[in-house]
């Protein structure tokens, strides 16, 4: 699967629910397939099936997360995880992200303009609140930083890739 292809099969299988619900659901399905590698058509499978499945119940431990996951203290960190820290990785920004999203209801997320950026209570910017814009800006930041030529060829991933788009949706306008 190309990257443009990638792309076009995220706009043709959305859902109605919101983010929160959503990244629920994307966790409790990224958990079961933790010690498969990660292809794009299982990574394909995974964010649409999201809109659909069981969310895995809210954990108030996470209301302790504050910060975005740093990448590279995952990716160079040393893990007992049978899919190493880009596994892990992933896991840390869907949880980060619950969290800011649950510690927003009834109040940033209540900005009629909040789609112009808004700070979280801890300090994180947000641009996207909902499956399809963070899905949608997450693969148009990897379409946009590489180039055009590449979007034609394999997209490659790993579990990091889905903690990478998942960060770069938010962040990314």
């Amino acid at each position: 699967m190309t990257y443009d292809e990638f792309y076009n099969n995220l706009g043709s299988n959305t859902g109605n629910r919101d983010l929160e619900t959503y990244l629920l659901a994307l966790l409790n399905l990224v958990e079961q397939a933790r010690k498969q590698s990660l292809s794009a058509d299982l990574l394909s499978n995974l964010l649409v099936d999201a809109f659909i499945s069981e969310p895995k119940k809210f954990n108030i431990e996470w209301l302790k997360i504050i910060e975005a996951p740093d990448e590279k203290g995952f990716i160079n960190s040393k893990t007992s995880s049978p899919s190493g820290g880009e596994y892990d990785y992933t896991v840390a920004v869907i949880k980060f992200q619950i969290a800011e999203l649950h510690k927003m209801k009834g109040k940033q997320l209540d900005d009629e303009y909040k789609y112009f950026g808004i700070d979280s209570e801890t300090g994180n910017r947000w641009y996207n609140f909902d499956p399809d814009s963070i899905l949608e800006c997450g693969m148009r930041c990897y379409l946009d930083h590489g180039d055009n030529e590449n979007n034609h060829h394999e997209f490659e991933v790993s579990w990091k890739t889905l903690g990478n788009l998942l960060e770069m949706g938010r962040i990314y306008e």
